[in-house]
């Protein structure tokens, strides 16, 4: 496989009057393609599909504010609409008029979000890990799913961070010991797990903005309001499986499209590059 060239820069914005820098990185050439991470991860995360897709797209990933190496938004956000305005300013700032966009997991909602405010500057949207919650298994999950990161003098907030990554890849919500909660599958690897645990301390005791706003968005509703080319992938490998299965008990109109794939890690990263592929031909 050839070496792939990714680039690390940063963009110059501001935030309510406040000065604020986003990272990103950069590979490929082509259509742009803007690829958005899950909290509370960084564009590193991003870095083996950059390198499946660069060479049919100019691939960027962005660090959302407060994640990775980008500065935080200036107040705790109420919903997502702060994260639509800084993806719509880092548009402008790379000089990008018209893209297509990536999302999962949270980077899916803010995906949503901005197609709905800004469908003229997308060419299509494709989403994974977009999911539907009922309003009160919401509440509940929300009720213990975002636990203090503030740093303890007993180093307790490290331990709970592992606790934290390491669960989320057995069951899902994390904290549920419920056999209902179980995720099939293999331990994730010890490197996967260490990622996670260091994108949470590195975004702070304040880790939980943009994760718990895209949890508040997570109803199929937002995503029926899309009038974008929309292709939602559903890979049976994914935690959020049941929650995404429920998408099928909605009406869906035919811009938006559900693409399947098979069980395995390289059968959804086929999908994800025969999609891309169709999608950026002129």
């Amino acid at each position: 496989m050839p070496w792939v060239v990714i680039l690390k820069s940063y963009a110059n914005l501001g935030f309510g009057g406040q000065a604020a820098q986003t990272h990103y990185r950069k590979a490929g050439e082509g259509p742009p393609l803007i690829m958005l991470h899950p909290s509370p991860l960084s564009s590193a995360f991003m870095i083996p599909l950059m390198e499946l897709l660069e060479g049919m797209a100019t691939v960027y990933a962005p660090d959302t504010p407060g994640y990775g190496q980008s500065d935080p938004l200036p107040e705790a956000p109420d919903d997502l609409g702060g994260y639509v305005a800084w993806l719509a300013q880092l548009l402008d700032a790379l000089q990008l008029p018209r893209i297509g966009l990536y999302g999962s997991a949270t980077g899916a909602q803010i995906a949503i979000q901005f197609a709905r405010a800004h469908p003229e500057k997308l060419s299509y949207l494709v989403l994974e890990n977009a999911v539907h919650f009922a309003d009160e298994e919401r509440d509940w999950i929300l009720s213990e799913y975002f636990p203090s990161l503030e740093p303890a003098a007993d180093g307790s907030h490290l331990a709970r961070a592992w606790e934290m990554a390491d669960s989320l890849f057995r069951r899902f919500p994390w904290f549920d010991d419920s056999e209902d909660a179980a995720v099939a599958g293999p331990n994730p690897p010890v490197s996967l797990v260490h990622g996670v645990a260091m994108g949470y301390l590195v975004a702070g005791a304040d880790y939980d903005r943009a994760y718990r706003a895209a949890f508040m968005n997570e109803r199929a509703e937002n995503m029926q309001a899309l009038e974008v080319p929309t292709y939602v992938i559903r890979w049976p490998g994914s935690i959020l499986r049941p929650y995404a299965d429920r998408l099928d008990d909605f009406d869906w109109p035919e811009h938006i499209q559900m693409v399947r794939c098979g069980p395995s890690p390289d059968e959804r990263l086929a999908a994800l590059q025969d999609l891309v592929s169709q999608l950026q031909r002129p």
